[in-house]
């Protein structure tokens, strides 16, 4: 069957390499890209009764990543363009703006991202001196590019691939520390998810000079090539990744890598069993608050978020999905309130309906789940943010 998806794929995209081949047809016909200029959603009231603001990603771009700095600056990344050879775009929105900065191509060849369905796009970190380092994939060529900001923090300076010769299906995943030091991770390995392992490349010098990509997850946990990982850096220095394993191709299980040491070495936590005979295509986020990272990611058509330093205090929101609960964003303000966004919708073609849930510190509701009003364009996903003055910010 997941040979017959693959062919599938294949010709709904006209892929011609045969590595660009392996996602499943789900993924494949994610192609809406919604179009044209758009503002900020209307019906702002119960948003704004929790100090939460809703905000649409300009010019009908997909695929947001967005980082907030001290002074409540927001930095967006978000996809445009044709699916697989689209552009990243870059924007602004300084605190009590009603609009963004004009925006500006991150990647330096035109053409060279892919932005599929959820598990695509780019991702962002911040670094050291607030540079911004920014990392996609793009799948006709099965690499990895990677950028930063200039000097001046005035544009991006000219892409360059970090790993290629790659059997991957997902965009990497990037984190970088106040010391310098900047780590890209990704799926790799083997066809079958089973014998697959994550990988991380390192620079330790602001992304200048990267190391050899080694893996970093237990030998037998396997990886879920077509679900999305995500890194994060705390302010201590501890490097998180949150993934989903693949253990015989049936334990679908969503874990936690760990590193105290700089990326050195790294500890295995379960977070959450699923077992499952296919990809479930899922995406996971971390967010850093007062007390630590929490991490959030969907099981069996639920989303769920926990603190990394509690696994086992497993919350969901409250209420019932519709269809498939998928795609989950987390932020958590300087109180320890934790905003959980995700998307309603009946699988990965579908952006699905926005909704969002607010958590005091001890993870019991502050609200019941709002939304059901924005939707989100297919093949997208929501992220939301904690500025510095405790209010949120989900950007759809």
């Amino acid at each position: 069957m997941l040979r017959q998806l693959r062919s599938i794929r294949a010709k709904f995209h006209c892929v011609t390499t045969p590595q660009a081949v392996h996602r499943t047809l789900a993924v494949a016909v994610a192609l809406t890209v919604a179009g044209g200029c758009v503002s900020d959603s209307l019906d702002h009231s119960a948003g704004s009764r929790l100090g939460v603001a809703i905000w649409q990603v300009p010019d009908g771009g997909r695929l947001p990543q967005a980082i907030v700095v001290d002074d409540g600056t927001v930095h967006l990344v978000y996809f445009q363009g044709e699916a697989n050879e689209g552009d990243l775009m870059y924007v602004t929105r300084k605190p009590g703006a009603a609009t963004w900065s004009e925006p500006l191509r991150v990647n330096s060849e035109p053409g060279s991202v892919t932005g599929i369905g959820p598990i695509d796009g780019g991702h962002l970190a911040l670094g050291r001196d607030n540079r911004l380092h920014v990392t996609w994939f793009r799948i006709r060529t099965i690499e990895f590019f990677y950028t930063r900001t200039n000097e001046d923090g005035t544009g991006f300076e000219p892409q360059f691939g970090v790993a290629a010769g790659l059997s991957a299906e997902a965009a990497p995943s990037i984190a970088a520390d106040a010391a310098g030091n900047v780590f890209m991770f990704w799926h790799d390995g083997a066809v079958e998810d089973a014998h697959r392992s994550v990988y991380m490349t390192v620079s330790h010098d602001d992304g200048l000079i990267w190391t050899p990509a080694h893996p970093v997850s237990p030998e037998g946990e396997g990886a879920c090539n077509c679900c999305s990982l995500r890194a994060l850096s705390d302010e201590t220095g501890t490097v998180y990744l949150s993934y989903r394993g693949a253990r015989a191709n049936v334990h679908r299980d969503q874990r936690l890598l760990i590193s105290h040491d700089g990326g050195r070495t790294f500890s295995d936590h379960l977070i959450h069993p699923w077992e499952l005979g296919a990809c479930p295509v899922s995406t996971t986020t971390l967010g850093e608050g007062p007390s630590g990272t929490t991490v959030a990611w969907e099981t069996e058509g639920q989303v769920y978020f926990a603190a990394a330093a509690d696994l086992d205090a497993v919350v969901s929101p409250t209420g019932s999905a519709q269809t498939r609960r998928k795609n989950p964003a987390v932020a958590v303000n300087r109180r320890g309130e934790t905003l959980v966004a995700w998307s309603d919708g009946p699988g990965i073609r579908s952006g699905g309906t926005l909704h969002w849930q607010l958590f005091d510190p001890e993870h019991e509701p502050l609200s019941e789940p709002v939304g059901g009003g924005e939707v989100i364009p297919d093949g997208s996903v929501s992220v939301a943010l904690a500025q510095p003055d405790g209010t949120f910010v989900v950007m759809y």
